[in-house]
């Protein structure tokens, strides 16, 4: 970014949001602010680790809600985490290849998703419906979203359309990507096949819950 537009967003309020898409079969999943931030500079590293937590929540998939982990575990892929009666919850080996999987084992209905580890902090990237008795499957794409936006909205936020113009970013076949933003002209990263333009107003549900 240039230095207007590193001036204008900072003095007007601005904060850079990124979500990040899963896979999953279940119906109902909701995208959530994986991550907000106001300390933007000229060049800005976007960057995460492959370390995952999965967890259950009391909290509705509403939007503008905000949810919470009742209960987390750290796991891999082809892992599963077991939940109980009372929302405590254990890691097994076994699981899908390549997913994560959320079991219940009892009849109470929780929100449940997965979280992945930004700047040393899990947070979560999607909400999902688990009904009792039940399993979820959810795999982790390397795919985000970008947008900057005035909204004051925390990590965590059910968000189903975007704030404002955005870029959804695909890393399956590479590990770094490099964008470029104005604050007039928006996000461009030179028509590559790799970038996709996400209006203002636009659902983000079929671009990050995927089936």
């Amino acid at each position: 970014m240039n230095k207007k537009t590193i001036e204008q967003l900072k003095n007007n309020g601005f904060a850079l949001y990124g979500f990040k898409a899963v896979k999953t079969a279940s119906a109902g999943g909701a995208p959530l602010v994986w991550f907000q931030s106001t300390s933007f500079l000229g060049t800005t590293q976007v960057a995460w680790e492959e370390l995952y937590q999965a967890y259950v929540s009391t909290d509705e998939i509403i939007a503008n809600g905000r949810i919470s982990a009742s209960s987390a575990a750290d796991i891999d892929l082809n892992q599963t985490m077991n939940v109980d009666k009372n929302g405590n919850v254990t890691v097994v080996r076994d699981g899908t290849d390549g997913a994560i999987s959320i079991n219940n084992q009892a009849n109470p209905q929780w929100t449940c998703g997965i979280s992945q580890k930004s700047n040393g902090k899990a947070n979560p990237m999607c909400a999902i419906p688990l009904f009792g008795n039940m399993l979820d499957v959810i795999a982790p794409i390397e795919r985000v979203l970008l947008m900057f936006a005035s909204n004051t909205v925390n990590t965590g936020t059910v968000i189903y359309k975007a704030y404002s113009s955005g870029v959804l970013i695909d890393l399956t076949s590479s590990r770094q990507r490099s964008v470029y933003f104005d604050v007039n002209n928006g996000w461009d990263w030179g028509n590559a096949s790799w970038g996709k333009p996400v209006q203002a107003q636009e659902s983000i549900v079929p671009l990050l819950i995927t089936n």
